[in-house]
């Protein structure tokens, strides 16, 4: 089969398969059910303004009648009611065939007739003549059916006028016939004297005959027919209007956005995917409601499958948590071990070595009274590192206070308290601005505490000891800092500088525990801060401090 074969018999497939709605888009569906509507309505419109416009056709072309027929009775009237006269007073002299004899006008009936036909040359076409039973002029008389019941019908209301649409002459017209009164007495004084009249005894206003006018409906029909046709122009511009308003509307409120809450869902449900453009998500599942159907399904699996993983991995931090009770009571019976079984044989080691020293120490040799010295001390330094160390893991489990503090207060009592590790030296300590701050203050005091004596154990081989406590702002964010000149550090080994029992200087240049820093760490980390620090061999260290986390930009 050749391939204008193969298209040929898959094109009513596709065709087929673009009529099945199930694969119409969100504004196709709507267009679907509105337009038609829309073009039923316009349609019924169209004919109830032209079955409006047929019946108010013949009562357009009745009132055209009326006033041509006004008209002409007015020029009528005036012409014989003023003109006549006055040419009769001049001696004139009035003739039906007035052409035929020099200086003769017409009569009032002549006039109107050929000022009728003059008028209905220049203005549409109509026809205008006087028809009377009692004709002086044959003519004028009653020639057909339409003549016989006009007058008849005039003769009992001469006040209404009578119509009919019929053909004359092949061409469709409107025949009216209203009433001719004897408007002026010399109009009824002609007919009472002519010769000719049926009757010698008009008097004014008397049914004298009546004026026809003839009008052709193929002039209001065209009329009609611009007016239908501006009606369906009109009718489908709202149609189009609507639709192009219903289509954009559609696709800016509905499909555009179900489309992309479709492709978000389906990205958050499946990120290694990414997210899909809108056509590509409608694509997928037909239109922009089933795309987000077929999301929404797919979704609800993945909120399933979460929940039960996440269920599961409830269960497993529900042991993780049994197990850490479990540690956490071993590590307080370990704490309880070490502040009672091993501490008292420590203060045994160093009561008994002060007992020999005092009641056998005349009698001991030096070198023995100096052993004694040492075992003392370092079973009081024991004793120290134990309760540091003790102190140290109580922190993760005392309970915070947090409150608003002001640091400098704290400052000023931590101050008073190392009033004695001043004695004898030249200490300068300047305290600057330090704003108030949300913190645990017992907490935060032992911050300053260990920071403070580490500055002024740091110093102590300077001449002149310089101490800045202060406080620096940025970004909204408050570093507080307390700055020392004094021996420094390595930058190095600033990676060991908070650790437990980590010391950047030897024990017998610097006495301490080791776990100053260590403390202060986790106290900062327990505010939800962070603690660093900066400095250089031989000319001092910073050591900085915040109580809320810096914001990654």
């Amino acid at each position: 089969m050749s391939g204008i074969a193969r298209l040929s018999a898959g094109y009513p497939m596709k065709v087929l398969g673009l009529l099945r709605t199930e694969h119409w888009r969100v504004g196709t569906k709507l267009l679907a059910f509105t337009v038609p509507p829309l073009i039923a309505v316009i349609l019924l419109a169209t004919w109830a303004v032209y079955e409006r416009s047929a019946a108010s056709l013949e009562q357009k072309m009745t009132a055209r009648a009326e006033s041509i027929h006004a008209q002409i009775m007015a020029d009528r009237e005036y012409y014989a009611s003023v003109v006549v006269p006055r040419i009769l007073e001049l001696g004139g002299t009035l003739a039906a065939h007035y052409h035929d004899i020099r200086g003769v006008l017409p009569l009032p009936a002549t006039f109107v007739r050929e000022a009728s036909e003059i008028a209905a040359m220049r203005h549409g076409g109509y026809t205008a003549q006087l028809i009377s039973p009692w004709a002086i002029n044959k003519n004028q008389g009653l020639k057909d059916q339409f003549h016989s019941e006009a007058f008849a019908a005039l003769a009992v209301n001469p006040d209404e006028h009578f119509s009919r649409i019929t053909t004359v002459e092949g061409r469709a017209v409107m025949r009216v016939l209203m009433a001719d009164r004897a408007s002026a007495q010399s109009c009824v004084g002609c007919h009472n004297a002519h010769p000719e009249s049926p009757r010698h005894d008009f008097k004014l206003h008397d049914l004298m005959g009546g004026l026809e006018v003839i009008i052709p409906v193929d002039q209001y029909l065209q009329e009609s027919r611009e007016d239908l046709l501006l009606t369906v122009c009109g009718g489908l511009g709202i149609v189009s209007l609507l639709v192009g308003i219903v289509a954009t509307g559609t696709r800016s409120v509905v499909a555009r956005p179900l489309s992309q809450l479709a492709s978000r869902m389906r990205s958050s449900t499946d990120p290694e995917t990414g997210p899909l453009s809108s056509s590509a998500a409608s694509r997928l599942h037909g239109d922009e409601v089933s795309a987000l159907t077929a999301t929404y399904d797919q979704m609800q699996a993945v909120i399933v499958t979460q929940r039960q993983e996440l269920q599961a991995a409830n269960t497993r931090l529900a042991e993780q948590v049994t197990d850490l009770k479990a540690a956490n009571h071993e590590l307080e019976a370990f704490s309880y071990s070490v502040s009672h079984d091993l501490r008292a044989p420590l203060r045994s080691m160093d009561g008994f070595s002060k007992i020999l020293t005092e009641e056998y120490g005349d009698s001991m040799p030096e070198e023995a009274r100096h052993y004694l010295e040492r075992v003392r001390e370092n079973a009081q330094k024991m004793d120290h590192l134990v309760s540091a160390l003790l102190a140290l893991s109580r922190l993760g489990r005392q309970a915070m206070a947090v409150q608003t503090v002001e640091p400098r207060q704290l400052v000023a009592d931590v101050l008073g308290e190392l009033n004695v590790e001043q004695n004898g030296r030249r200490v300068e300590i300047t305290v600057g601005a330090l704003p108030s701050c949300v913190a645990d203050g017992v907490l935060l005091k032992q911050v300053y505490m260990n920071l403070i004596s580490n500055a002024l154990k740091f110093t102590r081989t300077r001449e002149v000891a310089k101490i800045t406590v202060g406080c620096r702002s940025e970004n909204g964010l408050n570093t507080y800092f307390v700055q020392d000149n004094g021996v420094g550090f390595d930058m190095q080994y600033v990676g060991k500088l908070f650790g437990a029992f980590q010391r950047l200087h030897r024990a017998e240049e610097f006495a301490g525990t080791g776990v100053g820093l260590a403390t202060v760490k986790r106290i900062i980390l327990r505010h939800g801060g962070d603690v660093l620090a900066e400095s250089e061999v031989g000319k001092g260290t910073t050591m900085y401090f915040t109580l809320t986390r810096r914001r990654a930009a």
